[in-house]
């Protein structure tokens, strides 16, 4: 099996956000040799007014049909920007790839089947992210069994993946987003390994992360060891203080599911390392 991802897939939307993201996705698409797959949710966001759904008569009936049209007809130009400027990003990076439009009926299906045959999915947070209305990126995280990508809205980043910081804590999630995330951590100038309240009875062995420093060093994957207390802060506060104070520009965490909530495999809750991380994260669970 390849060590980097061949099918990346990108969830796209008509923002601008959405084109610094294609155009990272199409950075490493080339970069990897990889297949990119461009999806635009035709009617995310697309809403008839609640007051329509009291319309009665033939006039009303005809102006909510007419008024729906409309509606079709703007998200179809809008589809059409989109395509075209994903299409140009792969010919401009010499990347194969496709477009595909996601329509009304089973959006939320259609998008969580693309994300499961993909080796990696790129999304952006908060919304717009490219998903369907009724798809979280935490579901897609669930639902897909791969990484995902999530590339903040706001990133101005030119770089994704040249000085990677590691939530690691000895779990399996942990070493899941490890191996998803190889193919960034081979050829990144800088990866540290961020261990938080070592002495804590979850961590393995006296020098906690040392054997995983020393597994990834054989990929020659040079791995700086750091070690840290929370006196008391959460720990997502303490990660992403880390990431931000060492300038970051990605963000390798596991998760995992327990009951109905998403959490972070070193505490507190995936919403809340959503919600506030300023770099791009690559989550796997």
């Amino acid at each position: 099996m390849s060590l980097s991802p061949k099918t990346i897939t990108v969830f796209l939307d008509a923002s601008p956000s959405s084109k610094m993201r294609a155009t990272h996705a199409a950075y490493l698409a080339q970069r990897w040799g990889a297949y990119l797959v461009g999806v635009d949710v035709l009617f995310a966001g697309v809403q008839l007014p609640p007051s329509m759904s009291y319309a009665r008569g033939d006039e009303a009936f005809e102006h909510v049909a007419a008024y729906k049209r409309q509606l079709d007809a703007e998200a179809e130009a809008a589809a059409d920007q989109v395509r075209e400027h994903f299409l140009g990003l792969c010919t401009g990076q010499n990347v194969l790839g496709e477009f595909r439009r996601i329509g009304r009926e089973n959006s939320v299906e259609e998008a969580i089947h693309i994300a499961f045959n993909s080796d990696l999915v790129v999304v952006g947070h908060p919304e717009p992210h490219g998903l369907p209305d009724d798809l979280s990126v935490e579901k897609l995280l669930l639902a897909s069994g791969g990484p995902l990508l999530i590339v903040p809205n706001g990133w101005k980043g030119e770089t994704i993946g040249n000085n990677i910081l590691i939530g690691w804590n000895s779990t399996r999630e942990a070493r899941r987003a490890v191996g998803d995330a190889m193919a960034f951590l081979v050829s990144a100038k800088s990866v540290t390994a961020l261990v938080i309240d070592p002495d804590d009875e979850h961590q393995n062995g006296e020098d906690p992360g040392s054997d995983f420093a020393t597994s990834l060093d054989r990929h020659s994957v040079h791995v700086a060891l750091e070690h840290v207390i929370s006196r008391g802060y959460s720990i997502p506060a303490v990660l992403l203080g880390y990431a931000e104070q060492s300038a970051s520009d990605l963000l390798v965490v596991g998760a995992y599911s327990h009951a109905r909530l998403m959490e972070l495999l070193l505490g507190g809750t995936t919403r809340t390392l959503l919600t506030h991380t300023p770099m791009p994260t690559l989550m796997s669970r």
